[in-house]
């Protein structure tokens, strides 16, 4: 089976946001702003990854404003995540990004103030436009999928120090939390959706974010297999955790990752048929919250796969 058997992992048109070249340009200038570039990645590294391009695809409906701060989120996660993933260039930054997850954290419990490094000044000037545009009930759930994000970076740092290999179930259990949930709320945030909190807590649609964030999950592994498979220990990765666990050969690993997708593809339109009548101008807003959840997914597949490449090698 060739790669290009699933190069397109979700169905549907790409596309873009109309200052996606504008949302790239402040992209690269908020990363120097802050000094993540050159302290933690080159100015090269930021300007191929193409952080804004991906706001772009994920947010086409966004504002400049809302697209600048969305290519700025994923800007600074990237930084973080590059530096937490078995690819990053060593364990002496995973381990020194280690005792920075503890900071970040407690700035997004607001129970300290940010001290004089980059990614923490970074991650307050983020949070405070964040705080200037969202309902109380949002931020607090946009803070909550950070802090649960950055509490999984220790996992992950821990499998590159240790040599720990998760078997699937634990992947199940941690690979929800490596990133898609924090982009969700900004679909409310942008549209300025008003839905009772209630909705957004109930079991359908709890249940649909956690399939099209294993969507999103599922893609990126099937997405870094070249990238993945040239290191030392693979990372946390659903095919090679199967292939290991299962004793598969290679293309049937590849095909188990390729079956869940597909279910849960299957199930995410089973689950849309199901979602309870509240009333007119709730379900009507609620289907574009779900819409602009699964333009997020949609978005990172074409943004790795269309305009990037990025996980195609090391």
């Amino acid at each position: 089976m060739s790669m290009n058997a699933y190069a397109c992992t979700l169905p549907g048109q790409p596309a873009i946001n109309a200052f996606f070249e504008e949302v790239q340009l402040n992209t690269l200038k908020w990363a120097q702003r802050f000094d993540l570039a050159p302290q933690f990645k080159s100015i090269g590294w930021y300007t191929k990854a193409r952080f804004g391009l991906q706001a772009a695809r994920e947010y086409p409906n966004a504002t400049y404003n809302q697209i600048c701060l969305a290519g700025d989120l994923l800007t600074w996660l990237f930084t973080v995540d590059d530096t937490c993933d078995r690819g990053s260039a060593g364990a002496e930054a995973a381990v020194e990004m280690k005792s920075m997850l503890h900071e970040f954290i407690e700035i997004l419990e607001n129970k300290r103030e940010p001290s004089d490094n980059s990614l923490s000044i970074g991650l307050a000037n983020i949070l405070e436009r964040f705080r200037a545009t969202s309902t109380p009930y949002l931020y607090r759930q946009y803070c909550k999928h950070m802090i649960d994000y950055l509490k999984e970076c220790f996992f992950e740092i821990d499998m590159q120090l240790h040599s720990y290999v998760p078997s699937i179930a634990k992947y199940f259990e941690m690979r929800p939390f490596t990133g898609f949930y924090i982009m969700f709320p900004l679909v409310a945030i942008f549209e300025k959706l008003d839905l009772p909190d209630e909705v957004y807590e109930h079991e359908t649609i709890v249940e649909i974010e956690l399939i099209l964030n294993l969507l999103g999950c599922l893609a990126n592994d099937l997405h870094s297999i070249a990238r993945e498979k040239d290191l030392e220990i693979a990372g946390f990765n659903l095919i090679f955790i199967a292939q290991r666990e299962l004793n598969l050969p290679h293309e049937e690993a590849v095909q188990y990752v390729i079956d869940y997708h597909d279910e849960y593809l299957f199930k995410l339109e089973q689950l849309r048929k199901e979602i309870p009548y509240w009333n007119e101008s709730i379900n009507t807003q609620l289907d574009e919250y779900i819409q602009g959840l699964y333009t997020i997914v949609k978005g990172y597949d074409d943004w790795a796969i269309l305009d990037t490449g990025r996980y195609e090698s090391i």
